[in-house]
Protein backbone atom coordinates (compact mmCIF):
# COMPACT_ATOMS: atom_id res chain seq x y z
CA UNK A 1 0.00 0.00 0.00
CA UNK A 2 3.02 2.46 0.78
CA UNK A 3 5.14 1.16 -2.07
CA UNK A 4 4.96 4.27 -3.73
CA UNK A 5 6.55 6.69 -0.95
CA UNK A 6 9.68 8.22 -1.36
CA UNK A 7 9.77 7.83 -5.65
CA UNK A 8 7.66 9.32 -8.98
CA UNK A 9 4.72 7.83 -9.61
CA UNK A 10 4.74 6.33 -12.52
CA UNK A 11 1.81 6.30 -15.60
CA UNK A 12 0.96 3.09 -14.26
CA UNK A 13 0.83 4.16 -10.90
CA UNK A 14 -1.02 6.95 -11.50
CA UNK A 15 -3.48 4.84 -13.59
CA UNK A 16 -4.27 2.52 -10.14
CA UNK A 17 -4.66 6.13 -8.11
CA UNK A 18 -7.22 7.51 -10.79
CA UNK A 19 -9.26 4.09 -10.95
CA UNK A 20 -8.96 3.89 -7.34
CA UNK A 21 -10.44 7.33 -6.73
CA UNK A 22 -13.19 6.03 -9.75
CA UNK A 23 -14.00 3.87 -7.46
CA UNK A 24 -14.46 5.24 -4.25
CA UNK A 25 -16.37 7.68 -6.23
CA UNK A 26 -19.04 5.37 -7.36
CA UNK A 27 -19.38 3.89 -3.86
CA UNK A 28 -19.85 7.44 -2.34
CA UNK A 29 -22.32 7.95 -4.81
CA UNK A 30 -24.16 4.24 -4.28
CA UNK A 31 -24.56 5.19 -0.91
CA UNK A 32 -25.62 8.59 -1.29
CA UNK A 33 -28.52 7.60 -3.44
CA UNK A 34 -29.52 4.07 -1.76
CA UNK A 35 -28.90 4.08 1.80
CA UNK A 36 -28.27 7.74 3.11
CA UNK A 37 -32.18 8.45 2.74
CA UNK A 38 -33.36 5.80 5.08
CA UNK A 39 -30.95 5.99 7.80
CA UNK A 40 -31.34 7.71 10.98
CA UNK A 41 -28.77 9.83 12.22
CA UNK A 42 -27.02 7.37 14.47
CA UNK A 43 -26.44 3.65 13.22
CA UNK A 44 -26.13 0.80 15.97
CA UNK A 45 -24.30 -2.08 14.88
CA UNK A 46 -25.18 -5.26 17.76
CA UNK A 47 -22.51 -7.71 16.16
CA UNK A 48 -19.15 -6.48 15.83
CA UNK A 49 -15.40 -8.35 16.98
CA UNK A 50 -12.45 -6.56 18.16
CA UNK A 51 -9.33 -8.80 18.72
CA UNK A 52 -5.15 -8.98 19.00
CA UNK A 53 -3.45 -12.10 17.69
CA UNK A 54 -1.24 -11.43 20.80
CA UNK A 55 -4.25 -12.42 22.87
CA UNK A 56 -5.57 -15.60 21.58
CA UNK A 57 -3.95 -18.84 21.96
CA UNK A 58 -3.83 -19.96 18.44
CA UNK A 59 -4.68 -19.42 14.77
CA UNK A 60 -6.70 -22.52 14.33
CA UNK A 61 -6.77 -22.17 10.01
CA UNK A 62 -3.07 -22.25 10.37
CA UNK A 63 -2.92 -25.36 11.92
CA UNK A 64 -5.64 -27.33 9.76
CA UNK A 65 -7.69 -28.01 12.96
CA UNK A 66 -11.87 -29.06 11.85
CA UNK A 67 -13.94 -26.82 10.09
CA UNK A 68 -11.06 -24.36 11.07
CA UNK A 69 -10.84 -22.81 7.50
CA UNK A 70 -14.86 -21.97 7.73
CA UNK A 71 -13.76 -18.23 7.86
CA UNK A 72 -11.19 -17.53 7.99
CA UNK A 73 -10.41 -13.43 9.11
CA UNK A 74 -7.77 -10.61 10.39
CA UNK A 75 -5.31 -11.40 12.09
CA UNK A 76 -6.10 -8.63 14.57
CA UNK A 77 -8.89 -6.42 14.69
CA UNK A 78 -8.43 -3.66 16.74
CA UNK A 79 -11.17 -0.68 17.78
CA UNK A 80 -9.96 1.73 16.29
CA UNK A 81 -9.98 -0.25 13.37
CA UNK A 82 -13.34 -1.30 14.42
CA UNK A 83 -14.45 2.49 14.68
CA UNK A 84 -12.54 3.19 11.37
CA UNK A 85 -14.90 0.62 9.29
CA UNK A 86 -17.76 2.03 10.61
CA UNK A 87 -17.05 5.37 9.59
CA UNK A 88 -16.45 4.05 6.14
CA UNK A 89 -19.85 2.06 5.88
CA UNK A 90 -21.82 5.20 7.18
CA UNK A 91 -19.83 8.24 6.53
CA UNK A 92 -22.32 11.02 7.50
CA UNK A 93 -23.57 9.32 10.45
CA UNK A 94 -22.57 8.70 13.96
CA UNK A 95 -21.48 4.73 14.55
CA UNK A 96 -21.63 2.95 17.40
CA UNK A 97 -21.35 -0.87 17.81
CA UNK A 98 -21.87 -3.47 20.60
CA UNK A 99 -18.58 -5.53 20.88
CA UNK A 100 -16.98 -8.47 21.71
CA UNK A 101 -13.62 -10.74 21.23
CA UNK A 102 -12.81 -14.21 19.93
CA UNK A 103 -16.10 -16.57 21.02
CA UNK A 104 -13.80 -19.43 20.15
CA UNK A 105 -11.53 -22.02 21.77
CA UNK A 106 -8.71 -19.96 19.81
CA UNK A 107 -8.10 -17.56 22.45
CA UNK A 108 -7.59 -17.25 25.97
CA UNK A 109 -10.52 -15.92 27.56
CA UNK A 110 -9.22 -13.87 31.09
CA UNK A 111 -6.76 -11.82 28.49
CA UNK A 112 -9.46 -11.69 25.61
CA UNK A 113 -11.80 -10.06 28.67
CA UNK A 114 -9.41 -7.60 29.51
CA UNK A 115 -9.03 -6.91 26.17
CA UNK A 116 -12.49 -5.86 25.13
CA UNK A 117 -13.30 -4.32 28.62
CA UNK A 118 -10.04 -2.17 27.67
CA UNK A 119 -12.13 -1.46 23.81
CA UNK A 120 -14.85 -0.21 25.73
CA UNK A 121 -13.52 2.72 27.01
CA UNK A 122 -13.93 4.23 23.31
CA UNK A 123 -16.60 6.20 22.54
CA UNK A 124 -19.37 4.41 20.80
CA UNK A 125 -18.49 1.09 21.86
CA UNK A 126 -20.70 -1.36 23.98
CA UNK A 127 -18.86 -4.43 25.19
CA UNK A 128 -19.71 -7.78 25.82
CA UNK A 129 -17.89 -10.70 27.94
CA UNK A 130 -17.86 -14.00 25.93
CA UNK A 131 -18.87 -16.76 28.46
CA UNK A 132 -20.43 -19.95 28.04
CA UNK A 133 -20.52 -23.29 30.08
CA UNK A 134 -17.79 -24.83 29.02
CA UNK A 135 -15.36 -21.97 29.82
CA UNK A 136 -16.25 -22.83 33.51
CA UNK A 137 -16.02 -19.37 34.75
CA UNK A 138 -18.02 -18.95 38.05
CA UNK A 139 -21.14 -16.51 38.44
CA UNK A 140 -19.23 -13.97 40.51
CA UNK A 141 -16.48 -14.10 38.82
CA UNK A 142 -18.73 -13.01 35.79
CA UNK A 143 -20.44 -10.61 37.82
CA UNK A 144 -17.22 -8.99 38.99
CA UNK A 145 -16.09 -8.94 35.16
CA UNK A 146 -19.30 -6.97 33.97
CA UNK A 147 -19.29 -4.35 36.83
CA UNK A 148 -15.48 -3.56 36.39
CA UNK A 149 -15.76 -3.23 33.05
CA UNK A 150 -18.96 -2.22 31.58
CA UNK A 151 -20.34 -5.37 30.03
CA UNK A 152 -24.38 -5.01 29.06
CA UNK A 153 -24.19 -9.19 28.90
CA UNK A 154 -22.90 -12.29 27.06
CA UNK A 155 -21.53 -13.29 23.96
CA UNK A 156 -21.75 -16.62 24.27
CA UNK A 157 -19.01 -18.67 23.56
CA UNK A 158 -18.34 -20.96 20.86
CA UNK A 159 -17.28 -24.56 21.69
CA UNK A 160 -16.47 -25.56 18.32
CA UNK A 161 -14.53 -24.61 15.69
CA UNK A 162 -15.50 -22.98 12.29
CA UNK A 163 -18.36 -24.83 11.19
CA UNK A 164 -17.45 -28.15 13.16
CA UNK A 165 -21.03 -27.79 15.01
CA UNK A 166 -20.86 -31.61 15.68
CA UNK A 167 -24.19 -32.28 17.89
CA UNK A 168 -23.90 -29.48 20.35
CA UNK A 169 -26.77 -28.07 21.73
CA UNK A 170 -27.78 -24.42 23.32
CA UNK A 171 -28.46 -26.45 26.57
CA UNK A 172 -24.70 -27.38 26.53
CA UNK A 173 -23.82 -23.95 25.55
CA UNK A 174 -25.54 -22.15 28.85
CA UNK A 175 -26.65 -23.01 32.02
CA UNK A 176 -27.88 -21.41 35.41
CA UNK A 177 -24.00 -20.38 36.05
CA UNK A 178 -24.44 -17.96 33.68
CA UNK A 179 -28.47 -17.33 32.95
CA UNK A 180 -29.53 -16.76 36.75
CA UNK A 181 -27.06 -14.13 36.26
CA UNK A 182 -28.33 -12.91 33.01
CA UNK A 183 -31.69 -12.88 34.06
CA UNK A 184 -31.36 -11.14 37.55
CA UNK A 185 -29.24 -8.05 35.83
CA UNK A 186 -31.54 -8.32 32.32
CA UNK A 187 -28.59 -8.78 29.87
CA UNK A 188 -28.08 -9.13 26.61
CA UNK A 189 -27.03 -12.71 25.23
CA UNK A 190 -26.25 -13.01 22.15
CA UNK A 191 -25.98 -16.20 20.75
CA UNK A 192 -25.17 -18.16 17.80
CA UNK A 193 -27.13 -20.76 17.92
CA UNK A 194 -25.80 -24.87 17.08
CA UNK A 195 -25.74 -27.33 14.42
CA UNK A 196 -26.33 -27.72 10.98
CA UNK A 197 -29.78 -26.84 10.59
CA UNK A 198 -29.63 -23.74 12.59
CA UNK A 199 -32.63 -21.96 13.77
CA UNK A 200 -35.18 -24.19 11.83
CA UNK A 201 -32.94 -27.34 13.51
CA UNK A 202 -36.31 -28.26 16.21
CA UNK A 203 -32.99 -29.24 18.90
CA UNK A 204 -32.31 -25.49 18.71
CA UNK A 205 -35.68 -24.15 18.52
CA UNK A 206 -36.40 -26.07 21.86
CA UNK A 207 -33.57 -24.68 23.24
CA UNK A 208 -34.35 -21.04 22.68
CA UNK A 209 -37.44 -21.48 23.64
CA UNK A 210 -35.70 -23.23 27.14
CA UNK A 211 -34.02 -19.81 27.33
CA UNK A 212 -36.94 -17.58 26.85
CA UNK A 213 -39.07 -19.66 29.15
CA UNK A 214 -36.99 -19.96 32.02
CA UNK A 215 -34.77 -16.60 32.30
CA UNK A 216 -37.62 -14.31 31.09
CA UNK A 217 -35.38 -11.14 31.91
CA UNK A 218 -32.80 -12.36 29.99
CA UNK A 219 -32.19 -10.43 26.27
CA UNK A 220 -31.37 -12.92 24.09
CA UNK A 221 -30.20 -11.99 20.63
CA UNK A 222 -29.90 -14.48 17.95
CA UNK A 223 -26.69 -13.94 16.07
CA UNK A 224 -27.03 -14.16 12.11
CA UNK A 225 -31.11 -13.76 12.54
CA UNK A 226 -30.51 -17.85 14.24
CA UNK A 227 -28.24 -17.88 11.45
CA UNK A 228 -30.72 -18.11 8.66
CA UNK A 229 -28.97 -16.66 5.72
CA UNK A 230 -31.13 -18.10 2.99
CA UNK A 231 -35.58 -17.25 2.82
CA UNK A 232 -36.35 -20.78 3.06
CA UNK A 233 -33.99 -21.56 6.26
CA UNK A 234 -36.42 -18.64 8.01
CA UNK A 235 -39.58 -19.88 6.96
CA UNK A 236 -39.08 -23.07 8.73
CA UNK A 237 -37.71 -21.01 11.34
CA UNK A 238 -39.81 -18.27 12.03
CA UNK A 239 -42.87 -19.64 13.74
CA UNK A 240 -40.67 -21.25 16.59
CA UNK A 241 -39.86 -17.13 18.04
CA UNK A 242 -42.91 -15.28 17.05
CA UNK A 243 -44.02 -15.61 20.97
CA UNK A 244 -40.97 -14.98 22.06
CA UNK A 245 -40.98 -11.23 23.34
CA UNK A 246 -37.63 -11.86 24.88
CA UNK A 247 -36.13 -12.97 21.92
CA UNK A 248 -34.26 -10.26 19.12
CA UNK A 249 -32.75 -11.06 15.97
CA UNK A 250 -29.70 -9.55 14.35
CA UNK A 251 -28.95 -9.27 10.81
CA UNK A 252 -24.97 -10.03 10.97
CA UNK A 253 -24.41 -11.07 7.56
CA UNK A 254 -27.85 -11.71 6.26
CA UNK A 255 -27.84 -10.18 2.84
CA UNK A 256 -31.32 -11.97 1.13
CA UNK A 257 -33.90 -9.78 1.39
CA UNK A 258 -35.99 -12.71 1.21
CA UNK A 259 -34.90 -13.46 4.75
CA UNK A 260 -35.65 -10.11 6.58
CA UNK A 261 -39.04 -10.08 4.20
CA UNK A 262 -40.15 -13.75 6.03
CA UNK A 263 -39.14 -12.03 9.01
CA UNK A 264 -40.66 -8.91 8.99
CA UNK A 265 -44.13 -10.20 7.99
CA UNK A 266 -43.91 -12.66 10.46
CA UNK A 267 -43.06 -10.76 14.02
CA UNK A 268 -42.94 -7.16 15.02
CA UNK A 269 -40.03 -5.49 13.42
CA UNK A 270 -39.14 -4.00 16.89
CA UNK A 271 -37.19 -7.35 17.63
CA UNK A 272 -34.75 -6.96 14.77
CA UNK A 273 -31.38 -5.01 15.25
CA UNK A 274 -28.98 -3.93 12.55
CA UNK A 275 -25.70 -5.72 13.05
CA UNK A 276 -22.59 -6.72 10.61
CA UNK A 277 -19.85 -8.96 12.15
CA UNK A 278 -17.42 -6.69 11.51
CA UNK A 279 -14.58 -7.39 10.35
CA UNK A 280 -16.32 -10.28 7.97
CA UNK A 281 -18.50 -7.62 7.03
CA UNK A 282 -15.93 -4.98 6.16
CA UNK A 283 -15.10 -7.07 3.02
CA UNK A 284 -16.21 -5.44 -0.61
CA UNK A 285 -18.63 -8.29 -2.21
CA UNK A 286 -21.93 -10.17 -1.31
CA UNK A 287 -23.09 -13.48 0.44
CA UNK A 288 -25.19 -15.27 -2.19
CA UNK A 289 -27.45 -18.36 -2.62
CA UNK A 290 -26.37 -20.95 -4.32
CA UNK A 291 -28.67 -24.17 -4.55
CA UNK A 292 -28.74 -24.74 -0.54
CA UNK A 293 -26.11 -22.99 0.80
CA UNK A 294 -24.32 -19.83 1.06
CA UNK A 295 -21.20 -18.42 -0.73
CA UNK A 296 -19.31 -15.36 -0.06
CA UNK A 297 -18.79 -13.00 -3.54
CA UNK A 298 -15.99 -10.86 -3.11
CA UNK A 299 -13.21 -9.00 -4.79
CA UNK A 300 -10.13 -7.33 -3.19
CA UNK A 301 -6.85 -8.92 -1.27
CA UNK A 302 -8.82 -10.86 1.24
CA UNK A 303 -7.22 -14.68 2.45
CA UNK A 304 -7.88 -18.00 0.94
CA UNK A 305 -11.41 -19.55 2.81
CA UNK A 306 -14.31 -21.63 2.89
CA UNK A 307 -17.15 -20.68 1.17
CA UNK A 308 -15.45 -17.59 -0.45
CA UNK A 309 -15.00 -16.63 -4.29
CA UNK A 310 -13.10 -14.02 -5.63
CA UNK A 311 -13.97 -11.84 -8.46
CA UNK A 312 -12.62 -9.26 -10.87
CA UNK A 313 -14.37 -6.77 -12.99
CA UNK A 314 -17.60 -6.44 -10.68
CA UNK A 315 -19.05 -3.19 -8.83
CA UNK A 316 -18.63 -3.97 -5.23
CA UNK A 317 -19.68 -2.30 -1.78
CA UNK A 318 -18.54 -2.98 1.99
CA UNK A 319 -20.44 -6.02 3.32
CA UNK A 320 -22.20 -3.77 5.81
CA UNK A 321 -23.71 -1.74 3.02
CA UNK A 322 -25.15 -5.10 1.55
CA UNK A 323 -26.62 -6.17 4.73
CA UNK A 324 -28.56 -2.64 5.20
CA UNK A 325 -29.79 -2.73 1.79
CA UNK A 326 -31.21 -6.60 2.48
CA UNK A 327 -32.93 -4.60 5.34
CA UNK A 328 -34.42 -2.09 3.47
CA UNK A 329 -35.56 -4.42 0.73
CA UNK A 330 -36.83 -6.96 2.65
CA UNK A 331 -38.79 -4.10 4.46
CA UNK A 332 -40.30 -3.14 1.71
CA UNK A 333 -41.64 -6.62 0.42
CA UNK A 334 -43.18 -6.43 3.89
CA UNK A 335 -44.84 -3.50 3.54
CA UNK A 336 -42.95 -1.60 6.63
CA UNK A 337 -42.76 2.03 7.20
CA UNK A 338 -40.18 4.60 7.22
CA UNK A 339 -40.19 5.32 10.91
CA UNK A 340 -39.92 1.10 11.54
CA UNK A 341 -36.85 0.71 9.21
CA UNK A 342 -35.59 3.66 10.71
CA UNK A 343 -36.09 1.46 14.07
CA UNK A 344 -33.78 -1.07 12.79
CA UNK A 345 -30.66 0.58 12.32
CA UNK A 346 -31.08 2.93 16.11
CA UNK A 347 -33.75 2.66 18.41
CA UNK A 348 -34.80 -0.85 18.65
CA UNK A 349 -30.97 -2.11 19.74
CA UNK A 350 -30.77 0.87 22.10
CA UNK A 351 -33.57 -0.25 24.02
CA UNK A 352 -32.20 -3.37 24.07
CA UNK A 353 -29.32 -2.12 26.01
CA UNK A 354 -31.32 0.36 27.96
CA UNK A 355 -33.25 -2.77 29.86
CA UNK A 356 -29.89 -3.88 30.85
CA UNK A 357 -29.53 -3.42 35.01
CA UNK A 358 -32.75 -1.05 34.77
CA UNK A 359 -30.50 1.42 32.79
CA UNK A 360 -27.44 1.22 34.46
CA UNK A 361 -25.86 -0.77 31.71
CA UNK A 362 -25.76 1.96 29.31
CA UNK A 363 -25.15 4.55 31.66
CA UNK A 364 -21.79 2.48 33.13
CA UNK A 365 -20.69 2.06 29.62
CA UNK A 366 -21.15 5.26 28.60
CA UNK A 367 -19.34 6.50 31.60
CA UNK A 368 -16.39 4.73 30.73
CA UNK A 369 -16.03 6.24 27.67
CA UNK A 370 -12.50 8.07 27.23
CA UNK A 371 -10.74 8.10 24.50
Amino acid sequence: MNANRGRALTAADESEVMAGSTTMDRDRAFYDAELAPLLPPAVLDFHAHVWDRRVPAAEPWAEARPGASYMVTERSYHPEQLLADGRAAFPDREYRAVCFGDPTPSADNARDTEYVGAAGTRRGLYPLVVAGSPLGVPREILRERIERNGFLGFKVHLDWQGDDYGDRTIEGMLGANEMDLADELALVVLLHVPRPGRLADPVVQRGVRWLSGRWPRARIVLAHCGRCYLPAEMERAVGAIRDLPNVWLDTSMVMEEGVLAVLFGAIDSSRVVYATDFPVAAMRGRRVRVMDHWVDVVQGDYPDSAYRVKAQGIRVTMMAREIALAVRDGARRAGLGAEALRGVFFDNGMKVLAGVRGGEGVRSAEARWRL
